[in-house]
């Protein structure tokens, strides 16, 4: 075995560890950005479905929602049901705003 393939295995070692890392890592979720988002795209309906409340659904309770992946699920339906093309950053952002303000899961 030459210097040279010697040096490439050892680069790959080192390297290919810092690579997987950073596959990894997820950005985090805007709850200002998922306000926006919610204020915009759900609030007429939750005030209509809970007598001009709308703060009411997540309150309530016998809210559904108890944990963070049935949070998800659940704005993931209703974005679906509303007809919003939120792509899946926009939805953790919901989902960040509504269990730091609401949830606390």
């Amino acid at each position: 075995m030459n210097l040279q393939h010697k040096i490439l295995q050892y680069k790959t070692l080192f390297f290919l560890p810092f690579c997987l890392l950073l596959s990894q890592t997820t950005f985090a979720a805007n709850p200002a950005h998922g306000k926006d988002l919610h204020d915009a795209n759900c609030q007429s309906c939750h005030t209509s479905l809970m007598g001009g409340n709308p703060d009411l659904i997540y309150t309530r309770p016998d809210r559904r929602v108890t944990s963070i992946n049935g949070l998800r699920n659940q704005v993931t339906r209703c974005k679906t049901t509303v007809g919003v093309a939120w792509p899946e950053d926009q939805v953790e952002d919901v989902v960040e705003y509504l269990n730091t303000n609401f949830y606390k899961l």
